[in-house]
């Protein structure tokens, strides 16, 4: 089972779902489910290690272009899917992450 990340986190986490492509050292596809500016839980079958890095590029659902993460690192995994800590996206990503957020009501726990 997870660790409870709650008391870590410093962002508000929204419940979603959505398709992301993943590269770098791992590459593949994921879902993800519960987003936040922090990070997100991706569910895929990439079987991914503790503190791999990634790039991630979430498809955000009526957004053309992807919101890229540049740089992202595995907080803790299970058997289908994993944590992220986002650690930098660019200014204009974080603005668009920023908006898609503000139109997210259903909170994740």
């Amino acid at each position: 089972m997870a660790p409870n990340m709650t008391e870590q986190r410093q962002h508000i986490r929204y419940q979603v779902e959505f398709p992301a492509r993943i590269t770098g050292a791992h590459a593949g596809i994921g879902i993800v489910y519960n987003l936040g500016m922090g990070g997100c839980k991706v569910v895929s079958d990439l079987g991914l290690t503790k503190s791999a890095l990634l790039t991630m590029h979430l498809q955000i659902p009526e957004q053309t272009m992807a919101i890229i993460i540049q740089a992202a690192r595995v907080q803790w995994t299970m058997e289908f899917e994993f944590g992220v800590e986002f650690l930098e996206l660019q200014d204009l990503e974080r603005t668009r992450l920023e908006q898609f957020l503000a139109t997210q009501v259903n909170i994740a726990a």
